[in-house]
Parts: structure tokens; sequence; C-alpha cells
């Protein structure tokens, strides 16, 4: 509804409870300011007139001001108005109507309404050419949406890509591609903050290995302990656990929690990168074939275990068959940043 409409609506409201009168006094104010004559005051209008079950009214100023040429007819609203008095509609006034609707190119407009698609076949199709542009226009915006997603992910500005895929997200809520970058979204971001604390090509040293604070590691090695115990005793508190773990770095730990935990997808996507963390590279293999039949049905599978798969036989030293793999990955998923990254990481080693 309009601003100016909805702030008279409230006026008038305030000083009478008749809605008749209320509706007379709109139209009064409206004719009495024809710069007030726009397409959105008029479908305001229309919308309160119908509501407080005028809808003769409606008629009757729509057919006032008709033949004025910048007339806006709040179409839809007029033909809801033509039904709710139930007026009998011959040959002739159709014609008129329908003639009216397409001088105005109105067809789009008028077709919210399908009251009198009986009485007027055109409306029908109206309404599906409108469905048409609107289907047509959902899908041109969201191309333009992700191609600027791309331009944003390129020049790397991460915080205007999370913005604009958190706007994709209302607009597009439950659409495959949409949660598919998100998730490739979040997947890069996580590697580049490991890339960042972990600095290219650092060596390795002895001091590594050894304990800073052996106070520490003891400290450490009790909560472990009192993880997998409390584990064992409360199975259902097992992959929260096992989440602990694998962000103190004891990942053998946490693939022990995850043994005692029930399946499901998420702990099959978990267990597979701790696999990973815990350098079990040819269980990984085995496990990431089985993931492929399991979740054959999700598009987003032979994506995720591709670039597992690659870390894998990287690990293993086929570093040749790894390369491939992810290249293969790269050519049907061009803007998966994260197998980017990761190939750019082997290239310089």
């Amino acid at each position: 509804m309009s601003t100016y409409l909805e702030l008279e609506i409230q006026n008038l409201l305030n000083e009478v409870e008749d809605l008749d009168q209320v509706g007379t006094r709109l139209i009064q104010n409206l004719e009495s300011s024809p710069e007030h004559f726009t397409r959105d005051n008029l479908n305001a209008l229309a919308r309160f007139l119908l509501k407080a079950q005028l809808p003769h009214k409606l008629i009757d100023f729509v057919i006032q001001h008709i033949e004025n040429e910048s007339f806006p007819v709040p179409w839809p609203y007029f033909l809801e108005a033509l039904h709710a008095v139930q007026v009998e509609l011959d040959e002739k006034i159709i014609k008129a109507l329908g003639e009216g609707i397409e001088e105005e190119n109105a067809e789009t407009e008028a077709a919210r309404s399908l009251v009198l698609k009986d009485s007027i076949p055109l409306l029908g199709e109206w309404r599906s050419n409108r469905k048409y542009r609107i289907h047509k226009d959902y899908l041109n915006n969201k191309k333009l949406l992700l191609e600027q997603l791309i331009t944003l992910r390129t020049q790397q500005l991460y915080e205007q890509e999370k913005n604009l895929l958190q706007r994709l997200q209302k607009l597009y809520p439950g659409d495959s591609e949409i949660r598919s970058e998100v998730n490739e979204h979040k997947q890069r971001y996580a590697l580049e903050i490991l890339q960042r604390r972990s600095p290219k090509k650092r060596a390795v040293k002895i001091d590594d290995f050894i304990s800073k604070d052996p106070e520490v590691d003891k400290a450490l090695e009790a909560l472990l302990v009192s993880l997998r115990e409390t584990a064992e005793q409360n199975p259902d508190m097992a992959f929260d656990f096992a989440v602990v773990a694998f962000m103190l770095e004891s990942y053998e730990t946490s693939l022990e929690l995850l043994s005692l935990c029930e399946n499901s997808d998420a702990l099959l996507w978990f267990r597979l990168e701790v696999l990973l963390k815990c350098r079990r590279f040819v269980e990984l293999l085995n496990e990431l074939s089985r993931v492929e039949m399991v979740l054959a049905h999700e598009p987003e599978t032979f994506f995720a275990t591709a670039y597992l798969r690659a870390q894998a036989l990287w690990g293993l030293g086929q570093k040749h068959t790894a390369v491939e793999v992810l290249e293969g990955l790269l050519a049907s998923r061009p803007h998966y940043r994260a197998a980017h990254a990761l190939l750019s990481i082997w290239s310089g080693q």
C-alpha cells in the first residue's frame, strides 16, 4: 500500500467509523488532487474498497475516470469488483474490457485476477504469459547475481561475497546451486585460514614434536580420557566429543569416538575428514568408494569425494594422479576455489 493512502486511511478511520464514509472521503481526497492519481495510490484505494466490501464504489469511481487516458485503471481489482457485484457481462462489455486492458498494455496486471476467466478467456492466456515472464526474470536475476558472485570471488572480496550469498539464500531458499556455492565459500575460507596459520614450505623441526609444557599435555590427556569414558556411557554425546577432540588436534581420539556414534550423513562426511587428518589414506580411499554409492543421489557428492580423493592420493605419494583428479574436478567446477588453492600449493612443492 502507498504511504500516502495508508496515512489517509488511518486518519479517516480515527475520525469516522463508517467504512462507506471513509471510502467516499478517500475518493474525494484523491479527486481533489489529480497529482495523486498514481498507480500505487489507485491500487491501494481499490484494495481498501474491496476489503471494506464496497465494490460498487470502486466500479463507479473507475467508470467515472476511465475516459481519462492518463488514468491508470486498477484492472485486477476492477475485475474483482465486477465479479463481486455479479455484473452480467455481455459480449460488448467483454470486448470493451479486453480492448481497454490491451490499450493500456495491462495484460500482466489484469491477469493477477482470474475471477472472470470464464467470461474473459484471454485472462488465462495472459496469466500463463505472466507466469512465464516471472519465471524467466527469476532465472535471469539469479544468473546475473551468480556472475556478480564470481566477480567478487575472483577479486577475493570475502565480505561482499558473503553478503551476496546471504542475499541469494533469501531470494532463492532451498536452491541446490546456491547451497552448493555457500558450502564452497565455507570450505574455501576455512582452507585460507589454515594457509595463513600454516606458512608455506614450513620446515619441520624436532622441537615441533617436543612438549612445551608437560602440565598442559597432562591436562589434555586427562580431558581426552574423560571424553572417551563419558561417550561410552552416553553415546548420544559421542559426535560432539569427536568434534572437540578434532579441534584439539587429537585426530585418533576423534576417530575412536566416532565409532560410538549412530550412522548419519554428518557422521559420514566428518569421518572422512578425520581419516584424512589421521593420514589413513588407504582407508579413506576405500571409504570414499562406499560414500559415492550411498550418496549417489546427491549432486555434490562426487565433487566432494574427488577433492578428498586427490588429497589421499597425494598423501600416498601418487602426486601425478592426485593432480589429475583435481584438474578433472576443476574442469567440471571451475569456480571450486578450495581445489584451486590446493592445486596452487601443490604446484609450489
